[in-house]
This record gives structure tokens, C-alpha cells and sequence, in this order.
């Protein structure tokens, strides 16, 4: 018989969903803070040209890693229902990750890049599997509302990043054995860290039951290509600037970028906990409760989106000097555009979340590969007319359209359960005298 993962909770008292939130923004924020002072060093120690290289191997990490993840994270916390066990969620992400790897090795080795930007691609991809390890076992603890120990190991993991890509880039100058450093620092913060308190708290033995494990990559599979799609959506721009532009503007325009991710991110990782409770409430049919909490997230998102461009305005030159230089600030024209990217963006992955959570996968696929198609075609045209700016509207133009589509189908998934199902039931109590006397028209 399966055990129920509540069941094998042996961690002690649970936190309340205010303090998981509290634990989870702390600790995400601060390793984006930390992240997004990775890209301010490689400009103030090594230069543009190095923040180019870094950008790069970023941009094209970043869309295997969507298959490293294979969109998991969300459909994990949202087994409510417990159909598949921890171990199989593992064995899982060891799967995928070793196929990413493989992936990304290749495309990398066949594409005409340098040396240099092979290796540091391919170094800064094994960085990124720590990074998906760890997600699998972030929501092991989101599951059973521990997030306290997500805050700790990002904390950790934001320190050892932070301090071994600042010693190493600073003493060797070389940014492939700085990649290097910081991807064996982090590895084994997962594997000490993660690992062990995940196994404190909760049976998280590996599962290699092949039926079972089939099952959930093919239950996932219009995930993983949604995730993909969705990375792919803001990943083809900075190709483009690339492409066109080449190294030193892609450098420019990451730089100038990296700050507006703070906006993106710190709304994903506000509302990233509610997923398991959009579920919960959806399959529960508790309308009120689940358009409750997604007007909550929302506002967060237009809270964050003005607080951003209020800051962007007013500080966003003075802002980009003191952190990265007169040669970045003097590009500080495109911060706004790309603040208004990354706002469209945080409520585009909002309602994906939502999706996720409410198993529409095809919806979820059609809006990506739709804002995919109109961002490889607005940015051949735009970046070319434009120079950088152009990758900022073709960013935009993309977004705007995946939101349409997200919209609609959330509208018709949430129409279809709470209205139709609704007024079956209603029926059903009708015709057996059950329906309350307010309730009656």
C-alpha cells in the first residue's frame, strides 16, 4: 500500500502559511540579490565584454534548464492527492537533468561559438542542475508548509555563490574557473544540506519503479514543453541582440537588465506558495477562495509593477552609475521598457502557475508556442530597426499575447468548474429539496 507523504511527516511542527511565505521571500530574495550581484561583479571586475560572455551562457543554460526542471514544481506541490511519492519526484529530476546535460553539451559543441563561450555554457549549465536539484526538494518542503528550511539552504547557497564568484574572478580573472568554483560550492551545499534535512522531515528514498516513473514524464510532458517555450520566449531577443548586435551590446543590455529581475522575481516567489492552495481550492470548488487568493497575488504584481517604475524613473540612471558604471548608465533609456518586460512577464508565469495548478496544459502550451512564434518574428524585425530596444518590444509584443491566451482559458477552466459544475449540483439539491432559501431564484 503507498504511504501517504503527510503520514511519514516527522519534522516537527508546521509553520503557519504566513510564516512559509515570510521564509520563502526572505531566502529567494536574498539569493536573487545575490544572483543579480553576480552580473554587477563581472562588470566592475572583468569588464563587459566578460558580463557579454556570462549573459550568454546564461541565456542558453537558461532554456535547458527548462528541461532539467521539465516544469515540475508547480504540478509536485499540487499533488495534493499524494499520486506520486517523493522518491519517484526525485528520480525524476535526476532523469531529466542528466538528459539536459546531454542536450546542451551537444548543442553547444555543434554551434559556432568560441572556445571560451562553449566552456563557460557548458560549466554554468552544471551550476544550473544544482539549482534544479534543489528545486525538487523545495517542494518536498512546500508540500508540508516547511519553507523554512527553502529560506535557510537559499540563504546558504546565496552566501557560498556570491563569496566563491567574488574570490575566484577577483584572484584569477578568469571567468570559466570562477563558473567552476561556484558550481562545486553549490552542488554540495544541496547534497549536505538539502538532502540531509529532507530526509530528517520526511521518507525522500529514491524510487526507480519504471511504470511509475513513465507516467509522470508523460503527465508532465506538455510542461516541460510549455517551460521551455516560456524561457524561450525572452531568451530569443538577447539571441538575437547577439546575433546582430554581437557580445559587447548583449553585455550592455544584461547589464541594464539584471536589476529589473528583483520586480520579476520577488512577485513569482510572493505568490509561487499559493499554487497548492489554488489547487486545493479549485478541486474543492471554493470559488470565492480561489478568486480571493488570485486577486491577492495580482495585486501584488501591480504593487511590485508600480513600485518599480515609480524607482526606475527616479533612480534608475543614479542607480545604474553607482552599481555598474558611466558605461552602463549611459544606456539607462532602455531600463523602463524593461521594467515594464519583466512586470508582463511575473503576471504571465502568475497565471501559468494558475494553470499549472488546475492541470489546463493545453492551454498552457498554446499561449507559450503562440508568444514564441510572435517573439522570434518581432525580434528579427525589431532588433535589426531598433538596435536593443527592439529586443525590449519584442519581449513586450510576446508577453502581451501569452497573456490574452492565459486569460482566456483561465476564464473558461474557471466558468467550466465553479458555474457549470456549480449549478449541476444545484440542480441535483433542487430536485431533492435540499436548496437553501437564499439560494433560490
Amino acid at each position: 500500500m503507498k504511504k501517504n507523504m503527510k503520514n511519514d511527516y516527522k519534522g516537527g511542527k508546521k509553520l503557519s502559511m504566513k510564516q512559509s511565505i515570510l521564509w520563502n521571500s526572505w531566502g529567494s530574495m536574498f539569493y536573487l540579490g545575490c544572483q543579480w550581484l553576480l552580473t554587477i561583479l563581472v562588470v566592475r571586475i572583468s569588464g563587459v565584454e566578460d558580463a557579454g560572455l556570462l549573459s550568454l551562457a546564461m541565456s542558453v543554460s537558461n532554456i535547458w534548464y527548462s528541461l532539467a526542471v521539465y516544469g515540475m514544481r508547480n504540478f509536485q506541490v499540487s499533488d495534493t492527492n499524494e499520486k506520486y511519492s517523493n522518491g519517484l519526484y526525485i528520480s525524476s529530476r535526476i532523469f531529466t537533468g542528466s538528459a539536459a546535460l546531454f542536450g546542451c553539451m551537444a548543442y553547444t559543441v555543434v554551434l559556432s561559438y568560441s572556445l571560451e563561450q562553449k566552456i563557460c555554457i557548458i560549466i554554468y549549465f552544471v551550476y544550473k542542475l544544482s539549482e534544479a536539484l534543489f528545486d525538487v526538494f523545495a517542494g518536498i518542503y512546500q508540500k508540508l508548509w516547511r519553507l523554512d528550511y527553502v529560506g535557510k539552504s537559499l540563504t546558504i547557497r546565496g552566501i557560498l555563490t556570491l563569496g566563491t564568484f567574488s574570490a575566484a574572478l577577483f584572484l584569477s580573472g578568469n571567468l570559466a574557473l570562477t563558473l567552476f568554483g561556484m558550481t562545486v560550492c553549490c552542488m554540495l551545499s544541496v547534497c549536505l544540506y538539502d538532502i540531509h534535512f529532507a530526509g530528517k522531515i520526511t521518507n525522500i528514498r529514491v524510487s526507480w519503479d519504471k511504470k511509475k516513473l513513465k507516467e509522470l514524464l508523460i503527465e508532465c510532458f506538455p510542461l516541460v514543453v510549455y517551460t521551455m517555450l516560456s524561457t524561450a520566449i525572452g531568451t530569443i531577443p538577447r539571441l538575437f541582440i547577439e546575433r546582430y548586435l554581437g557580445n559587447y551590446k548583449l553585455g550592455i543590455y544584461g547589464s541594464v537588465a539584471t536589476p529589473t529581475l528583483i520586480i520579476q522575481m520577488g512577485a513569482t516567489y510572493i505568490f509561487n506558495p499559493f499554487v497548492t492552495l489554488f489547487a486545493e481550492r479549485y478541486h474543492q470548488k471554493n470559488k470565492k477562495g480561489f478568486l480571493n487568493a488570485l486577486a491577492l497575488c495580482s495585486a501584488a504584481v501591480a504593487g511590485l509593477a508600480v513600485a518599480g517604475v515609480i524607482g526606475g524613473k527616479f533612480l534608475g540612471k543614479w542607480g545604474l552609475h553607482l552599481l555598474l558604471g558611466e558605461e552602463v548608465a549611459a544606456h539607462s533609456d532602455l531600463l523602463i521598457p524593461l521594467i515594464i518586460c519583466t512586470v508582463l512577464t511575473a503576471f504571465a508565469w502568475l497565471l501559468c502557475g494558475v494553470l499549472t495548478a488546475i492541470r489546463d496544459f493545453k492551454g498552457l502550451v498554446a499561449a507559450n508556442a503562440a508568444a514564441v512564434a510572435v517573439s522570434y518574428i518581432s525580434s528579427a524585425i525589431l532588433v535589426r530597426r531598433y538596435d536593443m530596444q527592439g529586443g525590449s518590444a519584442a519581449l513586450a509584443l510576446a508577453t502581451i499575447v501569452e497573456i490574452i491566451f492565459l486569460a482566456l482559458c483561465l476564464t473558461k477552466s474557471v466558468h467550466d468548474n465553479f458555474t457549470v459544475n456549480g449549478q449541476t449540483e444545484n440542480s441535483k439539491l433542487k430536485r431533492n429539496g435540499a436548496v437553501r432559501k437564499d439560494e433560490r431564484i
